[in-house]
C-alpha cells in the first residue's frame, strides 16, 4: 500500500446463484427507470461498515481485527426477502432486498464485527447495522418508479451461506466504483471446522 489514502469498507460476499439472481432482477427492472443508478452485477456485496478513507496504518487495523473477529464467527444460513427502500417505498433514495430468513443471525455477525473495530479504536458505526443488499440509488426526478413498485420480484434463489468477510478497496471511477479484496477471511462453517487463513489483494474485476 502507499501512502494514499484507501475508501475502504467491510463486506460479507454472496453465494454465486445470489449474485446471478440480483443481476438478472436489476436486468429486468433498470429498463423500466431513468435517474437511477443500479448497482453493477460484479459489485453486489452486503456492507457492514464503511469506514471512509484511511491511512496505511488504518487499512492494515481494519484488517487485523476482522480477521480476529472472523476467528470466533460461524458462517449464516440467510435468505432473500422482499423489496425495500431508505427512508420508504413511496419516496426511495435507495432500493435493496432484504432478508426472510437469517436477518438476526446476519444482524449479529455484523454487530461482532463492528464491536471490533470498536475496540481497534474506529468507534461505534454512525447507524446500527441493517442487512441489507443495496440494489440501486435514486436520484432527485428519477422515473419509472411506480413500475418498479408494481413488479413482480421472481421467486429467490435457495437459502445460501454467508461464509466470507472481506476488507475492500473501493476505486471510484466514471463507469462506476470498482473494489479489490484487501483481506479475505472464510468464516467457520456449521459444525466448528477451522477457516481458511485469510487472503489478501483479490481484485472482484478481471
Amino acid at each position: 500500500m502507499s501512502g494514499d489514502l484507501t475508501r475502504t469498507f467491510v463486506a460479507l460476499l454472496l453465494p454465486e446463484d445470489w449474485m446471478a439472481y440480483l443481476a438478472e432482477l436489476v436486468r429486468n427492472l433498470a429498463p423500466k427507470t431513468s435517474g437511477v443508478s443500479w448497482i453493477r452485477p460484479e459489485n453486489f456485496h452486503l456492507t457492514i461498515r464503511f469506514l471512509g478513507d484511511l491511512g496505511d496504518s488504518g487499512v492494515r487495523r481494519v484488517c487485523d481485527q476482522v480477521t480476529e473477529a472472523a476467528s470466533t464467527l460461524t458462517a449464516q444460513a440467510a435468505r432473500l426477502g422482499e423489496l425495500g427502500a431508505f427512508p420508504n417505498l413511496a419516496r426511495p433514495r435507495v432500493l435493496w432486498l432484504g432478508f426472510s430468513e437469517g436477518r438476526a443471525e446476519v444482524e449479529a455477525l455484523g454487530k461482532s464485527v463492528n464491536d471490533a473495530l470498536r475496540r481497534g479504536g474506529f468507534g461505534p458505526p454512525d447507524k446500527p447495522f441493517r442487512p441489507h443488499l443495496t440494489l440501486a440509488r435514486v436520484r432527485e426526478g428519477a422515473r419509472g418508479l411506480e413500475a418498479v413498485r408494481e413488479a413482480a420480484i421472481p421467486p429467490r434463489p435457495a437459502a445460501g451461506l454467508l461464509d466470507r468477510i472481506d476488507v475492500m478497496k473501493s476505486d471510484l471511477h466514471p463507469a462506476g466504483a470498482r473494489y479489490t479484496a484487501l483481506t479475505e477471511v472464510r468464516l467457520r462453517p456449521p459444525g466448528g471446522i477451522a477457516p481458511t487463513p485469510p487472503q489478501t489483494g483479490t481484485s472482484l474485476e478481471p
